[in-house]
């Protein structure tokens, strides 16, 4: 057996397990130790499965997660999410559909400090869902605000998915962060306008909302404050080369927690709590991580990248086609599994075949991002939209109704940036 077919053979039963509802970090493990066994012994495996959690840790873009999964927890723990819900609701509320409208632009600024779709998800829900049901929003597309919204906070940096991305393919996480911010912002503007043209529409889907003074306007102002400061801390010290990403996600931390003490927010037992949850939540990536590497050693030794490559730039197909193809791919895996396992099981994969066919690593990589976004609305299983059906006791069925104007608004935004990668690379580009 070739060991292009023996690498094949390990992705198919790493999905099979995966399916089968097997923690993705010890599938991982298991697929690579046994394929190393098969290709190259037993010394081998064991070599790899030895040193595996020290290489991995070693890696100083790993020390960036902790960072920023710290900053993202103190950040739950305070008014902050409030605070930003409403500043837009008082700036867009009294619009029709602006409360919709204000949801996606507080998630997006949500996104700015948390980095987490699934925090995001559990945030808006308890900020904006009361009162978009109290103004009498349809169910639809007040969920489907939320669910939308949610996948912004791993495009806007910081982004655990672009952390993971930079690993994975030993790319700058500063010029990712500000790729992302571009984009993150176009989407932003899609999605309102989407709201916007679908309350119009149908009027009976978002009412406008109450009117408020100048002064509340002025006052809610501050409430944006404090995410402006982190956002500058964090993504200002990358960009003026003062720090790395992990020294600015442990600056952005110390940030959030001088904020959330001034606030009067958190207190000894809370602070314990977040570091609790920090190491759980770190430690779950961590041994994720361990098997990615063991896994990826065995996809190395197989050589299936490289068969990939050579069957993919033989083809008489043109570019484009096969990067669409390759999106349509993230959508539909973005359907059925977490972001995350599913850029491990992918990246190493294409990561060579995409920079022979030429595409811009950095660009491929807000790409990957995009996909992985519109993948987790989409039906039948994005998992931001059942992650709002749970926390909303609304039916998913009901979520998807609304979410399609969002869904062909995303996927607009993918067509803009393939079109005109300068959208992605120009920010990066003026470091």
């Amino acid at each position: 057996m070739s060991p292009e077919l023996i690498g094949l053979l390990g992705v198919v039963v790493l999905i099979a397990m995966i399916c089968a509802r097997v923690w993705i970090g010890a599938a991982l493990a298991i697929v690579g130790f046994f394929g190393i066994v098969i290709m190259n012994g037993w010394d081998t495996a064991l070599g790899v499965i030895v040193t595996a959690p020290f290489t991995q840790m070693d890696n100083y873009t790993t020390t960036a997660i902790p960072m920023f999964t710290l900053m993202g927890m103190i950040i739950a723990e305070t008014s902050i999410g409030r605070n930003l819900f409403d500043f837009a609701n008082k700036f867009l509320g009294r619009r029709r559909g602006g409360v919709a409208s204000a949801t996606v632009v507080a998630a997006g600024l949500m996104g700015a400090v948390t980095g987490s779709d699934n925090v995001s998800c559990v945030i808006m829900s308890k900020m904006a869902l009361p009162e978009l049901k109290r103004l009498n929003y349809a169910d639809s597309l007040a969920t489907a605000s939320v669910a939308a919204g949610a996948p912004l906070a791993i495009l806007i940096p910081p982004s655990m998915a672009f952390i993971m991305y930079a690993m994975l393919t030993e790319n700058s996480v500063g010029s990712l962060f500000m790729a992302g911010i571009i984009p993150g912002i176009v989407m932003i503007i899609a999605f309102v306008i989407a709201i916007t043209i679908t309350c119009t529409l149908n009027p009976a889907l978002g009412p406008k909302g109450e009117k408020f003074t100048r002064r509340e306007k002025l006052i809610s102002l501050k409430g944006v404050v404090p995410v402006i400061i982190l956002f500058l801390i964090v993504l200002g010290s990358i960009y003026a080369g003062i720090c790395t990403a992990t020294e600015a996600g442990a600056l952005g931390s110390a940030g959030a927690l001088v904020i959330a003490l001034i606030g009067r927010e958190i207190d000894g037992k809370k602070i314990v709590n977040i570091l609790v949850e920090t190491v759980l939540a770190v430690g779950f990536v961590v041994f994720m991580l361990v098997g990615t590497f063991v896994f990826i050693k065995f996809i190395a030794l197989s050589q299936l990248p490289f068969a990939i490559t050579a069957l993919i730039t033989n083809l008489s197909a043109p570019s484009a086609i096969i990067i669409i193809a390759i999106g349509i791919m993230y959508v539909v895996l973005g359907m059925l599994m977490p972001q995350i396992p599913m850029m491990i099981l992918t990246v190493p994969l294409l990561y060579p075949s995409i920079l022979a066919l030429g595409f811009d690593p950095i660009w491929f990589g807000v790409f990957v991002v995009l996909m992985m976004a519109l993948g987790a609305i989409s039906p039948p299983i994005g998992m931001d939209a059942f992650i709002v059906s749970g926390l909303s006791g609304v039916p998913v069925t009901t979520i998807y109704k609304g979410l399609w104007p969002f869904i062909i608004a995303d996927i607009i935004v993918i067509i803009l940036v393939a079109i005109f990668p300068v959208i992605v690379t120009w920010l990066p580009g003026i470091m």
